[in-house]
C-alpha cells in the first residue's frame, strides 16, 4: 500500500487544477493525472480551481466539510499559494499534508524540492506523491501598513518583493492581457517571455523616471540602511523565477527567510548572471573581476520601513499586493506540510515537518 495512506486518513485525495490553463492543455494533464493517481491505487476526487481567490474556500470546505486530509495542487506557483492558503483556512491544518504537480512557468516550489514540470513530470510527481515523504515548509505572514494604519494581511510561501520584480509584475498582467485580445499572438509572447519583456521594460524605464526607494529593514533586531534600491526580495525556498539560487545554503524548513537587495542596476546584472542556476559564472567569478553585490541577509522577523514618493509596487508569490510604506513579515516555521521526493527527507529520520507552531493568519 503507498505510504500516503497513513496522510489520508480514510477519505480520498483531492486533486485542485485549472482545467482551461495552458490554452487547455491542462484538461489533458489533468485526466492523465487522474489515471495515474488510479494506477497508483491513491483514491481522490477533482475539484476545478476559481477565479478571484474562491479555490481557497474550496480548498477549506474539502478539508473542514468533506474530511480531506491530502490535496494536491497542479499548476504554478499562484495555484500553489492558493491551495495553501485554503489549508490554513481550514481547522484541520495541522493534519493535511500538500501533494505538488507543477505545471506553471516558473514552478519555484517544485523546482526547490526536485519535481520537474509538465506532461513529461507527471508520473513521476505521482509517484511521489504515492511515496508520501513529508517535510516541513516555512510560512511567511505578512502585514502591510500605509500611514500607521493596517491595509492588508497576507501569507506567502515562495517569495515576497518590494520594486522592479513587482513593478514588472503589474506590467506582465497587463501585457498578457492586451497580448490575449490578438489572435495567434499570445502563443508565441507568453509565460517567461512576457515575463522577461517587462522587465526590460521597467529596467529601461529607470533611465527615464527614477524608480528607486530608500529602505530600511530591522532583521532580527538589527537595522539595515539601504538608498536608491531597485528591489528587494524576500524569499523562502531555494529558487526564484524558475531560474535563480541566491543563496545555495538556504532551506525552506530552517525558520529563515533571506533578504536580497539589489542595489543598482551593476548589482542586478550581477545577481541576474552569477545566481543563474546553469551559469558558467558564479557570483565569486564575478567579484573577482570586480562586479561586487549585496549579500543576502536571513532572518525570522523583518520590519521593513520605505521611504519613496510614489511607493514602490509590492507582491507575493506572483500576486499583486497594495504598496504600503511599512511591512512586517514572521517566519512561522514548518508550517506546511509538503509531499517531497525521497532526497529532500531529513536523512537522520526526523520528522522534520512540524508540528505547526500556530495556524498562520490569513
Amino acid at each position: 500500500m503507498p505510504g500516503i495512506d497513513r496522510w489520508l486518513n480514510g477519505r480520498p485525495a483531492v486533486l485542485f487544477a485549472n482545467p482551461t490553463a495552458q490554452s487547455g492543455k491542462a484538461a489533458d494533464w489533468i485526466r492523465h493525472t487522474r489515471a495515474l493517481l488510479d494506477e497508483a491505487a491513491i483514491a481522490h476526487t477533482f475539484t476545478p480551481t476559481e477565479p478571484e481567490g474562491r479555490t481557497i474556500d474550496r480548498v477549506r470546505e474539502a478539508i473542514d466539510e468533506d474530511g480531506a486530509r491530502v490535496v494536491i495542487y497542479m499548476g504554478g506557483d499562484g495555484t500553489f499559494a492558493e491551495v495553501a492558503k485554503g489549508i490554513f483556512a481550514s481547522q484541520h491544518a495541522s493534519a493535511c499534508a500538500m501533494g505538488m504537480m507543477p505545471t506553471g512557468t516558473a514552478n519555484d516550489q517544485g523546482k526547490s524540492f526536485g519535481l520537474d514540470s509538465g506532461a513529461g513530470a507527471l508520473e513521476r510527481n505521482v509517484s511521489v506523491i504515492a511515496a508520501g515523504n513529508i517535510v516541513g515548509c516555512d510560512v511567511g505572514r505578512l502585514v502591510i501598513e500605509r500611514d500607521r494604519k493596517e491595509i492588508h494581511r497576507d501569507l506567502f510561501f515562495d517569495s515576497f518583493s518590494i520594486g522592479l520584480g513587482a513593478a514588472s509584475l503589474e506590467t506582465r498582467n497587463r501585457d498578457r492581457e492586451r497580448v490575449g485580445r490578438i489572435p495567434g499572438l499570445g502563443m508565441l509572447y507568453r509565460d517567461q517571455l512576457v515575463y522577461a519583456g517587462a522587465i526590460l521594460q521597467r529596467l529601461a524605464e529607470s533611465y527615464v523616471v527614477d524608480i528607486k526607494f530608500d529602505l530600511e529593514a530591522i532583521i532580527d533586531g538589527k537595522v539595515h540602511s539601504f538608498d536608491n534600491l531597485l528591489d528587494v526580495i524576500i524569499k523562502n525556498t531555494k529558487i526564484f523565477g524558475g531560474e535563480w539560487v541566491f543563496d545555495q545554503s538556504i532551506e525552506s524548513d530552517d525558520g529563515l527567510f533571506e533578504m536580497v537587495p539589489v542595489t543598482g542596476r551593476r548589482d542586478f546584472g550581477t545577481k541576474m548572471l552569477g545566481s543563474l542556476r546553469r551559469s558558467p559564472v558564479g557570483i565569486e567569478d564575478l567579484a573577482a573581476l570586480g562586479f561586487t553585490h549585496e549579500a543576502p541577509n536571513t532572518g525570522a522577523h523583518f520590519e521593513l520601513d520605505v521611504r519613496a514618493n510614489p511607493l514602490p509596487a509590492a507582491q507575493c508569490d506572483g500576486e499583486e499586493l497594495p504598496a504600503g510604506d511599512r511591512y512586517r513579515i514572521d517566519v512561522v516555521p514548518r508550517a506546511l506540510r509538503l509531499i517531497v521526493p525521497r532526497e529532500h527527507v531529513d536523512p537522520s529520520g526526523i520528522d522534520r515537518s512540524g508540528p505547526i507552531s500556530s495556524p498562520p493568519a490569513r
